[in-house]
């Protein structure tokens, strides 16, 4: 019984994470459209720019994330 429960417990956790970080991209990409004014060329070029400056292949998610982080960061 034990056994079950945690792997119950883990697919549960494991599931909740890759919702979170779906959720996660799809409101940074919302947040870089909105920074944007609904220019999608410019989302599209500060997201390559995060890719390229990225050390390892990033997810276009993390990316926007990254792009709408350095936006905060330097127009506060």
């Amino acid at each position: 019984m034990p056994v079950e429960l945690i792997a119950v417990a883990a697919a549960i956790l494991v599931g909740g994470w890759f919702w979170w970080t779906r959720v996660r991209s799809r409101d940074a990409e919302a947040d870089l459209r909105r920074i944007c004014f609904g220019d999608p060329g410019q989302a599209d070029r500060l997201i390559d720019g995060e890719v390229r400056r990225a050390s390892r292949a990033i997810s276009r998610g993390e990316a926007a994330r990254r792009a709408v982080e350095r936006h905060r960061r330097d127009n506060r």
